[in-house]
């Protein structure tokens, strides 16, 4: 049915779902429509919301256009960046279906994520980018060095995560500065240096890299804290130095190390060689 009323001049009643992830689970979607009524579809329930997006445009190329979301500032989606920007990517999935359609069929007209937005009286932009933008970008080139390239517990590292963490609690926090419980560290606390500080927040598990381990008990944390409160309990990840020790000493990984420490220090175009 969706096409019959997608190809009528009179009978067409479009409405758009809004499809937002911006975190783990339930608890990190959020999903709008631009309906004047609840929308149960794609297994969720899509609210009602004063929601609108530009043209979707299409050249036939990977150079497509940046779309713009508009809402008003009291919208939901504008909570999500308003104060604290999300750590992740925000995924944007744009469904099309017809108000009248007895199916309630929808097809994704575009997808994307989105990059920013900026707020203008009472009303809120968001600039997206379509997928396909994303694809095009070239990624990082591996290069020949001494240290490991590899992010750490990454599919290339495929270190031990679980083995790598310990559980703590938290006792007090000041700015960016977490103060835990004596205990919480199972190695050297300064092996926590690069490592990550895990706990369960709001829109799933927040993470923020530990920059540096202070007097005591104390971590310097990266980013602005939230969701987070004395007496939680959290979780430290060891971090890496990226050379062959931390990698064989700390995590026990090192059939997996990705550099080439043993790149010679002779200039091979020099007058003394081990080249020829």
């Amino acid at each position: 049915m969706f096409e019959t009323f997608f190809t009528s001049r009179a009978g067409s009643r479009p409405i758009y779902l809004y499809d937002l992830t911006f975190g783990e689970g339930d608890a990190g979607k959020l999903r709008l429509t631009s309906a004047e009524r609840p929308i149960y579809a794609l297994g969720g329930r899509f609210d009602p919301a004063q929601i609108k997006h530009g043209e979707i445009e299409s050249s036939g190329t990977l150079d497509n256009a940046t779309l713009e979301v508009k809402t008003p500032r009291t919208n939901p989606l504008v909570e999500i960046f308003r104060v604290y920007p999300p750590e992740r990517v925000v995924n944007l999935v744009i469904y099309r279906g017809e108000l009248d359609d007895p199916d309630a069929e929808f097809k994704a007209v575009w997808s994307g994520r989105v990059l920013n937005f900026g707020l203008q009286g009472l009303e809120a932009t968001f600039s997206c980018e379509p997928i396909a933008t994303a694809i095009r970008r070239p990624g990082l080139r591996r290069t020949y060095q001494y240290g490991c390239p590899h992010a750490l517990y990454g599919p290339q590292c495929r270190a031990d995560k679980t083995a790598a963490s310990s559980p703590g609690q938290v006792t007090s926090i000041s700015g960016s500065v977490v103060t835990l419980a004596s205990g919480w560290n199972a190695q050297h606390a300064a092996k926590y240096t690069n490592g990550m500080l895990e706990w369960a927040g709001e829109g799933g598990t927040t993470r923020r890299t530990i920059l540096q381990v202070l007097a005591g008990d104390q971590l310097l944390l990266a980013g602005v804290i939230h969701d987070l409160a004395p007496g939680d309990a959290v979780t430290a990840v060891l971090g890496c130095n990226h050379q062959m020790s931390d990698c064989k000493d700390l995590h026990d990984n090192i059939l997996n190390y990705g550099g080439q420490p043993w790149i010679t220090k002779i200039n091979p175009l020099g007058q003394r060689t081990v080249f020829y």
